[in-house]
């Protein structure tokens, strides 16, 4: 191939990369504004349902600003808590109602992509304790662009970071750590 057509030939394959990973964020934010719900902080709270007895709330958000790529191309990851597996998005809060005790939470790597999508707790643990009838906050850090590791923070700090992140919806899941 002459000098001439090896630049046109990159040319080409520089032109098809950045179009495949333009394309690839497009199709990760807009899936993930497919799972949320613009319903402010607030007006999850005005609707929210007491909390049983036995069980206590946990607010789990990933606030705006982290990780440049989980934001950028709308990164949807998995949470565990315990043995459950739940999905959530960059930029987004949930909430869930477990049994209050202790619990391990793991981050990063909880489902292994591949043939058979390996379940596993993941790389980042946490052990909390969730008090019957109330509610924690955690938040979802971003280490680096693929690595999360999640802090327990107080309610004000996740009331200013949540108030203008969707929620979403589609945190509920069947599938477990075997």
């Amino acid at each position: 191939m002459s000098g001439k057509g090896l630049k046109k030939s990159y040319k080409a394959l520089s032109i098809a990369l950045a179009l495949i990973v333009a394309l690839s964020g497009c199709t990760g934010a807009v899936l993930r504004s497919g799972m949320t719900d613009k319903v402010t902080y607030q007006e999850t709270l005005d609707k929210l349902p007491e909390i049983d007895t036995g069980k206590g709330r946990a607010f789990i958000y990933f606030p705006k600003g982290g990780s440049d790529i989980a934001n950028t191309i709308g990164v949807i990851d998995f949470i565990s808590i315990d043995k459950d597996i739940y999905r959530f998005g960059g930029e987004s809060y949930f909430y869930l109602d477990v049994a209050s005790g202790p619990h391990h939470f793991t981050i990063t790597e909880v489902v292994k992509a591949g043939l058979k999508n390996k379940k596993q707790f993941g790389k980042s643990k946490t052990d909390i304790s969730v008090p019957e009838k109330d509610t924690i906050y955690l938040k979802i850090a971003a280490q680096n662009a693929r690595t999360y590791k999640l802090e327990a923070v107080s309610r004000s700090i996740a009331e200013t970071e949540m108030k203008d992140l969707p929620l979403w919806t589609n945190s509920s899941t069947t599938m477990k750590i075997e």
